[in-house]
C-alpha cells in the first residue's frame, strides 16, 4: 500500500515543474474551483456507504451496502445534470467566466468518486492491497502525464480537468478486476436497498451531512470567499500549495489509515482495547510530521520557487502559514475514521461543523480588519490547529471510555 502510494504521490511532484510553467494560477484557480463543485457532490455520492464496506463479517451484507451505494451514486449523477443548467450563475456567483465552460462534466465526475470510493473499499475488505497500488499509480500517470501532454499542445484548462477525469475512470477500470465472480447480483432490489439504509442509516444521515459540511466549508466556501474577496491569483496559490503541502501528509496518512480502519475494526469486533493501535499509529505520524513541519518552515519559500518557478514563490510563504494546522492533520487524518467504527458519527458532525464555522470566520476577521491574505492564513491555520487538537483530545477520551466499559 504504502510502496504504491509512494509512486502515485511521486509522479505529481516529478511533473510539477512542467505543470507550474505550462499553466498559469489563474487556470489553476478555475481547476480548484471545478474540483470545489464536483467535490461537495461527490463526497456523498454514495451516501458514504463505501465506509462501511469494510465493516460486517457477512459477505453478502457488504454486497448489499456495495449495491445500495451504487444505487445513490447512479441517482446523484442524474441529479447533478442540473449543475450544467445554472452553469452561467455559477460562474457569475465565482466572478469565474471559465468556469461555466467545464461544468457540463459535473455529472461524469460526480459518478466517478461513487464507484471509486465504492471498488476501494471492496478491494480493502478482500485486502488487495497490490491491485489497489496499481490503480493508484495509474490514476497519477493519467492524470499528470496527460495534463502536461494536453497543455502542451494548447488545451489549456480543458487538459487540466479531462485529465483528471479520465485518471478517475482508469483507476476505476482497473479495481473493477477485484469484484469477484461470487458477487450475486439478483439479490439486489428495493427491499434491500430500504433494509440497508435503515441498518446504516448513519453513513447517509449522519457522515454524509459531516463529510458534505467538510468539504462544503474547506472548499467550496473557502475557495469561493478567496477568489471574491481575495484575489484569483490568490486562489490559484493557495490551491497550489494546498495540493503539493498535503500530497506527502495524504501519501503516509491515507496508506496507515486504511489499514488502521481494518485493524481498527477487528479489535472492536473482538472486543479488544484500541489503545495500543492508537498508539502505535500517532507514534508514527508524529515521526513522518516533525521533519516535514521543520522542513516546510524553513524551507518553503525557496522550495516553491526553485522547483516551481518564480511565480509560486508567494505558495511556500501560504504553506509556512499553515504549518500548524498541517502538523496536527498529519497526526489526525489516519485515525480520523474512529467515530465511524465507534457509531458516534452524529457527535463528530456536530463537533466538526463547530470547528470549520471557528476556522471560516477567521477569514472574514482578515477582511474586517484589512489584513493581507498572508497574515489572515496565519490566524487561518492557528486556529484549525486548535480544532485538529480538540478532536484529538475528544477521541482520547472515547477510546478511554470504551476501555472502562470492556474492562
Amino acid at each position: 500500500m504504502l510502496s504504491g502510494n509512494t509512486l502515485s504521490q511521486l509522479i505529481p511532484f516529478l511533473v510539477a515543474p512542467i505543470l507550474s510553467r505550462i499553466f498559469t494560477p489563474e487556470e489553476f484557480a478555475v481547476l480548484a474551483n471545478f474540483m470545489a463543485i464536483v467535490g461537495v457532490i461527490g463526497i456523498i455520492s454514495t451516501g458514504r456507504l463505501e465506509l462501511a464496506v469494510p465493516i460486517p463479517v457477512e459477505h453478502k451484507k457488504a454486497q448489499e451496502i456495495a449495491f445500495t451505494g451504487l444505487f445513490i451514486t447512479i441517482a446523484l449523477g442524474l441529479l447533478s445534470i442540473l449543475i450544467p443548467i445554472f452553469a452561467y450563475q455559477i460562474g457569475e456567483l465565482y466572478n469565474d467566466k471559465n468556469l461555466p465552460t467545464y461544468l457540463w462534466m459535473v455529472p461524469l465526475a460526480v459518478i466517478s468518486f461513487g464507484f471509486l470510493g465504492l471498488t476501494n473499499n471492496w478491494n480493502l475488505r478482500h485486502e488487495r492491497f497490490h491491485l489497489m497500488a496499481i490503480g493508484k499509480i495509474a490514476q497519477s500517470v493519467v492524470n499528470n502525464v496527460l495534463a502536461a501532454a494536453l497543455g502542451y499542445i494548447g488545451w489549456g484548462i480543458n487538459g487540466l480537468i479531462v485529465s483528471w477525469l479520465l485518471s478517475q475512470y482508469v483507476n476505476i477500470i482497473i479495481l473493477i478486476v477485484g469484484v469477484n465472480k461470487k458477487v450475486n447480483y439478483k439479490d439486489f432490489n428495493l427491499i434491500t436497498i430500504k433494509s440497508t439504509l435503515k441498518e446504516y442509516k448513519d453513513f447517509p444521515l449522519i457522515n454524509s451531512l459531516h463529510a458534505f459540511s467538510d468539504i462544503f466549508i474547506t472548499q467550496f466556501l473557502l475557495y469561493w470567499i478567496i477568489s471574491k474577496y481575495f484575489g484569483y491569483v490568490e486562489l490559484g496559490l493557495f490551491a497550489m500549495m494546498n495540493k503539493y503541502v498535503k500530497a506527502p501528509i495524504v501519501l503516509i496518512s491515507s496508506s496507515v489509515a486504511q489499514l488502521f480502519y481494518v485493524e481498527a475494526g477487528k479489535a472492536i469486533n473482538a472486543g479488544k482495547s484500541l489503545f495500543p493501535i492508537v498508539k502505535k499509529t500517532v507514534r508514527t505520524s508524529i515521526l513522518f510530521a516533525i521533519p516535514f513541519t521543520i522542513v516546510v518552515i524553513a524551507l518553503g519559500p525557496i522550495i516553491f520557487k526553485w522547483y516551481l518557478g518564480n511565480n509560486w514563490e508567494e505558495a511556500g510563504k501560504y504553506a509556512r502559514c499553515m504549518t500548524p494546522m498541517l502538523f496536527m492533520y498529519f497526526i489526525l487524518s489516519p485515525i480520523s475514521g474512529l467515530p465511524i467504527l465507534m457509531e458516534k458519527q452524529k457527535a463528530a458532525f456536530l463537533i466538526s461543523l463547530s470547528g470549520y464555522a471557528f476556522t471560516l470566520f477567521t477569514l472574514f476577521i482578515g477582511l474586517w480588519f484589512d489584513l493581507s491574505f498572508l497574515n489572515t492564513l496565519y490566524l487561518y491555520g492557528f486556529v484549525y490547529a486548535l480544532f485538529y487538537l480538540t478532536l484529538l483530545i475528544w477521541y482520547y477520551q472515547l477510546i478511554k471510555k470504551r476501555n472502562e466499559s470492556i474492562n
